[in-house]
C-alpha cells in the first residue's frame, strides 16, 4: 500500500540494510579507504612536478567520484537484491553517470568559487561579511541537502547533471520539513562521528545509505504504488 515519507522508518530501513549486508558494506568501504588513501599519498607524497600533482588531484577527485557513485549503485543493488542478485560489474558505475555527476561537481564548485571570490572584491565591512556567512551557508546547503539526491537521481535515473538538480527540488518540495528534520540529524551523526573520529568509519556509510533510503521513500511518496523497501522489511 501506499506510504508516506517517514523519518523513522526511514532511519530503520538504513540500519536494516547496513546491518543484513554489513561485511558487503564493510570490504567496500575498505577497498574504498586503501584505494583513496594511496592515491592520495602518491600524489601528495611521491609526485615532485607541479604539473603531474595537479594532473594527480583530477584523477583523485574522479577516483573519488567512480567510488562514491559506486557506493550509491551498490546501496540500490542491496536494497533490490530481495528480486534479483547481482554481480560485481552491476556495481560499477555507468560512463555517463560519472560525466554527469563530474559536470555537476565542477559547475557547482565553480559557481561557488566565482561567487565568493566577487564577494572578496567588496569593501571590507559588515555587508561583505554577512554576504560571504550567507553565500557559504547556502553553497553548504546545497552540497549536503540537495547533492546527494542529484547524485541519487543520476544513478538511479539516469538523469544528467541539470536535470537531476531539477528533479531533486521537485521531490524534496512536498516533504521539505521532514527532510530537512532528517538532515539535521544527519549533521548531527556526522558531529559526533568527527568527535570520536574512529566513529566516522561507521557513520560515513551510514549516512550515505540514510540519504539512498531517504531517496527511494520519496520517491514512493509521490507515488500511488506500493512501497517495496517497506514490505521487505
Amino acid at each position: 500500500m501506499y506510504h508516506p515519507f517517514s523519518i523513522t522508518e526511514t532511519l530503520s530501513i538504513a540500519w536494516h540494510i547496513l546491518r543484513k549486508n554489513i561485511s558487503t558494506i564493510a570490504v567496500y568501504s575498505l577497498l574504498a579507504l586503501v584505494i583513496i588513501g594511496s592515491s592520495g599519498f602518491l600524489i601528495y607524497n611521491v609526485l615532485t612536478d607541479d604539473i603531474l600533482k595537479s594532473i594527480g588531484v583530477i584523477v583523485l577527485l574522479v577516483i573519488i567520484s567512480f567510488i562514491f557513485l559506486g557506493f550509491v549503485k551498490l546501496i540500490f543493488q542491496l536494497i533490490d537484491k530481495e528480486y534479483y542478485d547481482f554481480e560485481f560489474k552491476d556495481v560499477l558505475p555507468k560512463t555517463k553517470m560519472l560525466i554527469s555527476y563530474l559536470i555537476l561537481l565542477v559547475i557547482v564548485s565553480s559557481v561557488a568559487v566565482l561567487i565568493t571570490n566577487v564577494i572578496k572584491m567588496l569593501e571590507d565591512g559588515v555587508l561583505q561579511s554577512l554576504l560571504g556567512i550567507f553565500v557559504f551557508l547556502l553553497i553548504q546547503f546545497f552540497f549536503l541537502f540537495y547533492f546527494p539526491i542529484c547524485a541519487c537521481f543520476i544513478v538511479d535515473d539516469g538523469s544528467g547533471p541539470f536535470e537531476s538538480v531539477s528533479q531533486s527540488f521537485k521531490l524534496i518540495k512536498g516533504n521539505f520539513l521532514k527532510y530537512f528534520l532528517l538532515f539535521l540529524l544527519i549533521e548531527l551523526m556526522v558531529f559526533l562521528g568527527t568527535v570520536t573520529r574512529i566513529g566516522m568509519i561507521f557513520v560515513i556509510p551510514f549516512v550515505n545509505i540514510l540519504l539512498i533510503v531517504a531517496y527511494r521513500k520519496l520517491i514512493y511518496s509521490h507515488l500511488d504504488v506500493d512501497d517495496d523497501i517497506t514490505e521487505t522489511v
